[in-house]
């Protein structure tokens, strides 16, 4: 392991204390300046007949890959996208998403990423602030979207359909099954790639620093921001998990379920595997079921997923039968994990004969992806593991930057080579995340609550805008939902939990508690039993008022528990039976 034990300052961000448990460092020199094309090229010239993607059941080859590139970018640069330009994708995982994003990168423009769920009005409006001479989406949505471009700059509609690059068969039965969409001034991939017959010669913009992709925040805290990445954030994420997982082999497969549209999807689920040679197999669909079914069948080295679809694969059919030694990366993400269900999974994997543990991670938008995860030879339950090389986490004062010592909560704030760019338009919010500490570095002030161990592991207690403040016997308190939430989904037969607040003046609340309980059990049984317990072991204005129970909790468009929805259901009207 790099370093030795050396006398400890009492604070993180000096002592670096997870240092001990990688092999070197990783210094922010070691990471290229080049594009994210430059790197994917660099890494692969060698192996043009090792296998790139797999889509469905067709297997593409690097060579291949940088053929349909180089043919992308000669039709990109045909219709008049250069430098600078930004070009909107509206897609999903498929191998022309893939030879989209590298030509655009190859090229200098911006492959703006927008939720596949985005509406007419939201397109449109993402339409006309990023000024974008292109906008490119999955042929079926065109009917409900075709609204999205008036009164826009884009110059050209690309319509993809979803098995143009699947195997024959695929592609057959996919065509007779999906009605044509006929689009009146709008190209097919086919007639796309005609207008790069024109062009010989395209020069490659090999900058670092620059955009090259614009994704967007999940809005459980407000309105959705653009995040601008550069090629160097994209590929020091790279880097970062070259020197952190030594399991991460030329070869392997990955799994690859997590929509191009979320950072950790574009970046960490396809681009750095590919930059290691690993084959990425593009699943369209990323809902639970469909993962399930995709794992048993593919049998990945590599899979980060969701808790949702981590829970469907634990109990397929299938799979509860399989010996799963051949997974060696088996990571979870998104909504917060809680001990009770990372012990179930190590549980699992055990039982199953993986040499592994699950890998928990956490990240922002912000800073690409990932900034801390535990390891498969390193991991603490509860945790979500520690910094990954070149990443320094500190916990601070909220609304400081005053340094908080060991097993200290407060805000986690992180300096991270993945570091964005900025929020495009947005220079306000981005100097209210992004601030210059003493040390001279630039810390992304995440607005979660922590601490960090003596070891540098990590965990995370709740958000610093989910704080409820409370009041009773003329005092105010402050409590943490996410503490409370953890301690009642340890309760068998309670599957999920939220905490939101209803307003009782215009700054204190009251605690509401929504419940989703597993399949059978008994609402009135269940209440009782929170009652209980919060009686017995919660501070009285911690407790909460009242317990709802709902099918299920409702989810951003990433995914994650939308806390705002919950707060307007009890604060604006009243739609839920108590």
């Amino acid at each position: 392991m790099f370093g030795t034990e050396k006398q400890k300052t009492g604070y993180p961000s000096i002592d670096k204390p997870w240092l001990k448990f990688y092999d070197k460092a990783l210094n922010e020199s070691d990471i290229p300046e080049c594009s994210a094309y430059h790197l994917l090229y660099q890494n692969n010239k060698d192996y043009m007949d090792d296998v790139a993607l797999i889509y469905f059941n067709k297997k593409i080859k690097f060579k291949e890959l940088f053929e349909n590139i180089r043919k992308t970018a000669m039709s990109l640069t045909a219709l008049g996208i250069g430098k600078g330009d930004i070009v909107t994708l509206q897609v999903l995982n498929m191998p022309q998403t893939v030879y989209l994003f590298y030509a655009l990168s190859y090229i200098g423009a911006v492959a703006n990423m927008i939720y596949f769920s985005a509406s007419v009005k939201e397109t449109n409006e993402i339409l006309i602030n990023t000024k974008s001479k292109m906008y490119i989406a999955i042929d079926s949505l065109w009917e409900t979207h075709k609204e999205s471009v008036k009164g826009t700059d884009v110059q050209h509609v690309l319509l993809l359909k979803i098995a143009e690059s699947a195997d024959v068969v695929t592609r057959t039965i996919v065509n007779i099954k999906l009605k044509a969409v006929k689009a009146a001034n709008c190209m097919n991939w086919k007639q796309f790639l005609k207008y790069g017959n024109c062009i010989s010669v395209i020069d490659e913009v090999n900058e670092s620093q620059i955009p090259v992709v614009m994704v967007y925040t999940g809005g459980t805290t407000g309105k959705s921001k653009a995040v601008v990445l550069s090629s160097k954030s994209m590929n020091g994420l790279v880097y970062q998990y070259t020197y952190a997982l030594t399991e991460l082999k030329r070869g392997g497969k990955l799994m690859n379920s997590i929509p191009p549209f979320v950072a950790y999807g574009i970046v960490c689920d396809l681009h750095m595997p590919l930059c290691r040679g690993i084959k990425n197999i593009l699943i369209l669909d990323p809902s639970p079921e469909n993962a399930a079914s995709n794992f048993y069948k593919y049998c990945p080295d590599y899979y980060i997923c969701g808790c949702p679809q981590n829970e469907s694969i634990m109990n397929h059919p299938g799979i509860q039968k399989m010996n799963l030694d051949f997974i060696k990366v088996f990571a979870v993400g998104g909504d917060t994990v809680t001990p009770a269900f990372e012990e179930r999974a190590n549980k699992f994997l055990k039982n199953h004969n993986a040499d592994t543990t699950i890998s928990v991670g956490y990240g922002m938008t912000e800073a690409a992806a990932t900034v801390a995860t535990s390891l498969p030879k390193v991991s603490r339950v509860g945790t979500v593991g520690i910094p990954l090389p070149g990443t320094i986490i500190k916990v601070v004062e909220p609304d400081t930057i005053n340094e908080l010592p060991y097993n200290h909560d407060g805000e986690i704030c992180f300096s991270t080579p993945t570091m964005m760019l900025g929020y495009y338009k947005n220079e306000e919010e981005t100097d209210n995340i992004i601030k210059v500490h003493n040390d001279g570095k630039k810390y992304i002030h995440s607005g979660d609550i922590g601490h960090i161990d003596e070891d540098g592991f990590v965990t995370i207690s709740g958000r610093i805008k989910r704080i409820i403040a409370t009041w009773e016997n003329n005092a105010y308190h402050k409590v943490f939902p996410k503490l409370i939430e953890d301690m009642f989904v340890e309760i068998e037969g309670i599957h999920e939990v939220s905490i939101v607040g209803r307003k009782i003046t215009n700054v204190f609340c009251e605690l509401i508690a929504f419940v989703v309980l597993d399949k059978g059990n008994n609402k009135e049984n269940t209440e009782r039993l929170l009652r209980n317990i919060s009686d017995e072991k919660l501070d009285t204005w911690e407790r909460p008022v009242e317990y709802r129970f709902i099918d299920a909790l409702p989810r951003t468009t990433i995914g994650k528990v939308n806390y705002r929805e919950l707060e307007k259901e009890i604060n604006d009207y009243e739609r839920y039976e108590k």
